[in-house]
């Protein structure tokens, strides 16, 4: 089936700060801002910062099932919220994208798509801005999507799941590997040096 954006699901802006998030370590609520999402689309959570929400409007907390996108920058990622335990919200950098029918398009599956080529090459061509680029709302509900049969999207869901946890696995394997040899090298000319004190 063949669709746009808005055809399945509302998006909002994301949350308004004047100038620079305020850190508050007694703050009602998290924020997520641009460094908090990596290139995979996993949110970093742990590196969330708390801030304080004032105001009379309520804010609009994530949910699970809810999906952020990217909206200012060279980085167009979309990430997907499996779940949420604390009171949290999107800067504005964001959109927050809400699914209006579930048992249409999977909220998981809706991420990945607007993750892959096609969709980046909409966004690239229809971005606006020099120095800060930008996604502007109407762009992004009129982003075209194809919507298989649940039974495939959750299979696709499965596999990109998988095909990323096979990547952080090896992408840390990786890393250890430098480290070791970084520490050999150190010892190794730690060693060197002391041998030439010596002599």
């Amino acid at each position: 089936m063949q669709a746009i954006l808005s055809d399945i699901a509302i998006v909002k802006a994301g949350h308004p700060f004047r100038g620079t998030i305020p850190k508050h370590t007694e703050g009602n609520a998290h924020v997520v801002q641009i460094r908090d999402i990596d290139n995979d689309g996993f949110i970093l959570w742990d590196q969330l910062i708390q801030t304080m929400i004032t105001g009379r409007k309520c804010p609009d907390w994530l949910k699970t099932g809810d999906v952020l996108f990217a909206a200012r920058g060279q980085r167009n990622i979309a990430a997907c919220i499996d779940k949420v335990d604390t009171p949290t919200i999107c800067a504005a950098h964001y959109f927050l994208i809400q699914v209006q029918q579930p048992s249409t398009i999977l909220p998981q599956f809706l991420a990945w798509q607007l993750n892959q080529e096609k969709a980046k090459r909409y966004f690239a061509q229809s971005a606006e801005g020099s120095s800060q680029v930008s996604i502007r709302r109407t762009v992004l509900e009129s982003t075209p999507l194809f919507i298989p049969t649940i039974q495939e999207q959750q299979a696709i869901v499965a596999l990109d799941r998988k095909a990323k946890q096979e990547k952080r696995v090896l992408n840390a394997l990786i890393n250890n590997r430098a480290q070791q040899m970084q520490a050999i090298a150190r010892e190794l000319l730690a060693g060197t040096l002391k041998t030439s004190e010596q002599t």
